[in-house]
């Protein structure tokens, strides 16, 4: 009875590893081979390549764009939250004048112009990298792609923002 133990044992010891290496071949082979897709690509060169059917050189320009254009934007974004800020901590204070709301809009206002002219820059240098057989599609998707991102989340806020059970319904 022991050495049927011992020998049932054995057999499950050797199953679970062999299921190991099995595993682990199955992730360093398959790692490298190109058949996983590349977490790194964002939707919009999804897009660029599936839908307007860009060629891997046309991949590349634009993903020289991307960062080109990511370096000029997040400034610009990070300056018009710091606009948005300024507006709403008027909240609650009694100096707060329509004059001043007003003012602080305009402010955000014209960096909003200033972010728009950018993203409209960005998608007319993506055109000029189409070939004319690509442009037609292009144009004819680029404003639902700007609406898709110009949808805002909807996720609540984080805690650290705000607690949800003070949000007005």
């Amino acid at each position: 009875m022991n050495a049927s133990r011992n020998k049932a044992l054995l057999a499950i010891i050797a199953v679970l590893l062999v299921s190991n290496i099995v595993v682990l071949l199955y992730f360093v082979v398959l790692k490298d081979s190109g058949k996983r897709p590349d977490k790194r690509r964002s939707p919009m060169t999804e897009f660029l390549q599936k839908e307007v059917g860009f060629t891997p050189q046309q991949l590349a320009l634009f993903d020289s764009l991307k960062q080109r254009h990511h370096a000029l934007i997040k400034p610009l974004g990070e300056d018009l939250s710091r606009s948005r800020d300024s507006l709403y901590s008027l909240i609650g204070k009694p100096a707060a004048t329509d004059s001043s709301l007003q003012a602080a809009a305009a402010v955000i206002g014209r960096k909003q112009v200033v972010l728009e002219l950018q993203l409209f820059d960005n998608f007319r240098q993506i055109r000029s990298i189409c070939t004319p057989a690509q442009l037609p599609k292009f144009d004819s998707l680029a404003p639902s792609i700007v609406r898709k991102m110009m949808i805002p989340s909807r996720r609540f806020p984080s805690p650290k923002k705000a607690d949800s059970s003070t949000l007005a319904h």
